[in-house]
């Protein structure tokens, strides 16, 4: 039985920013996968290679970083240790 690929056309500016605009941490590397071959199916000298790399940019920190909405990690004391039960030294 025969195996066929499927072959997806560069999506234009708007579809694309739609597909990593939509990207959660759990799914920036799936979405990341889709840019890159997009973006190996350009020759190197193509206008839109730019935006696409800025994409693959994006998604990577996502993916590795995850989001954060813009907002910081809490000021908290340090939690007790759960194996021991000694406070985290300072």
């Amino acid at each position: 039985m025969p195996v066929i690929e499927h072959v997806y056309d560069l999506p234009d500016e708007d579809e694309l920013a739609q597909l990593v605009g939509a990207a959660t941490p759990h799914f920036a590397f799936q979405i990341l996968a889709r840019v890159r071959a997009y973006l190996g199916a350009l020759p190197p000298d193509h206008a839109r290679v730019p935006e696409l790399e800025g994409h693959i940019e994006a998604l990577e920190r996502l993916g590795t970083h995850g989001e954060t909405a813009g907002l910081r990690r809490a000021d908290l004391p340090p939690s007790r240790s759960l194996s021991s039960g000694l406070a985290p030294p300072e």
